[in-house]
């Protein structure tokens, strides 16, 4: 068994596929949709939400290492995970 913490996986409730497409216009309240049926599965900021928890969550599996990422999902900035 391994001491990772479990990873919060996507999947399509409606078809299972794990990809999505995203809108053209990345407002927060635009639908994203499954890559595999083209089922809306929310809106662009429930998305980005869930896969900043997802990243901060899996993160907190490695205490000693410090969460630095670019992404522009992530919310904390460059210059605040530094100074932690």
């Amino acid at each position: 068994m391994s001491n990772l913490p479990a990873r919060a996986d996507f999947a399509c409730c409606e078809c299972g596929s794990p990809s999505i497409t995203i809108p053209a216009d990345l407002a927060d309240d635009a639908p994203v949709s499954c890559g595999g049926c083209d089922s809306v599965i929310g809106s662009w900021l429930g998305y980005k939400s869930f896969v900043s928890r997802s990243i901060t969550l899996e993160a907190h599996g490695f205490p000693n290492t410090p969460l630095i990422c670019v992404d522009p999902i992530i919310a904390q900035s460059f210059e605040d995970a530094l100074a932690e």
